[in-house]
């Protein structure tokens, strides 16, 4: 799909949603390490300010068309990746959705069964479609976790059921290919000023959703430890479901701290 003139010169980054919000600022956190990212996203066109904020620093960066939810557009995007590009050194699942936001009775069970094919299936097809090369370089997979996948809030069952699998799935890959080389990290972001934040306050279900904006912390923080984590490795911090809201984290990253 859609490239800059620049080619990597070393590993690359698969992220998914990265149109906008933590993804959009963890793409171009990658390119500040010299991580060229693939954008797999669903529109390409929405992902062009950030491929052209990665073309600025002079990181090669690339537009694939991916949707989680079906395996056989992951297995094309990842296809395309390999054969323009030769190399996936990391993965970062950070597509995701918060609707259906309403009680359990209340929600549409096609809406329900299709938030865990977002939320945790689509992470499951993107790590299956790249594991062989991901186990070829030794690779990172990097989740994209929340406090919800540990604690029940009012109207969010899907969220937080599709959550705590998505947890469960990091521990699993890790325990299965931890021994083969492969880094598996879970982090949760905390409460960002996102798009989803958003639709989490315009409706309005639960205590989320009266957080003020002004209270909400920009994506650079969990986009720079997302960089971070890609970048260094660290073996001792796998396993747990790491959070922004570790200061010791944010400092041993060296990244600054929500406002």
């Amino acid at each position: 799909m859609k490239t800059n003139a620049v080619l990597p010169v070393g590993r690359v980054a698969l992220v998914t949603g990265a149109a906008r919000g933590i993804g959009a600022a963890t793409v171009l956190a990658l390119a500040q390490k010299g991580i060229a990212p693939v954008l797999a996203v669903r529109d390409p066109q929405a992902a062009q300010a950030a491929a052209d904020a990665v073309s600025a620093l002079g990181v090669a960066c690339r537009i694939e068309v991916c949707d989680v939810a079906d395996y056989a557009s992951v297995q094309r995007c990842v296809a395309s990746v390999l054969k323009a590009w030769g190399r996936i050194d990391i993965v970062i699942n950070n597509a995701g959705q918060i609707e259906p936001q309403a009680p359990l009775a209340q929600t549409d069970p096609a809406q329900w069964a299709h938030a865990m094919q977002v939320n945790l299936v689509g992470p499951y097809n993107v790590i299956h479609a790249a594991l062989s090369e991901l186990l070829h370089r030794k690779g990172v997979v990097l989740n994209v976790s929340t406090g919800a996948a540990h604690t029940p809030r009012d109207g969010w069952s899907a969220y937080c059921t599709s959550k705590a699998g998505l947890l469960m799935l990091s521990r699993s890959v890790l325990n299965e290919y931890g021994k083969e080389g492969l880094s598996v990290y879970s982090l949760q972001p905390g409460l960002v000023d996102t798009a989803m934040q958003g639709l989490i306050r315009a409706q309005g279900v639960n205590e989320i959703s009266r957080i003020p904006q002004e209270k909400l912390a920009p994506p650079s923080v969990s986009a720079g430890l997302l960089a971070w984590l890609a970048d260094t490795m660290p073996k001792d911090l796998m396993g747990s479901d790491l959070s922004v809201n570790d200061a010791g984290l944010l400092a041993r990253a060296g990244v600054a701290g929500a406002m």
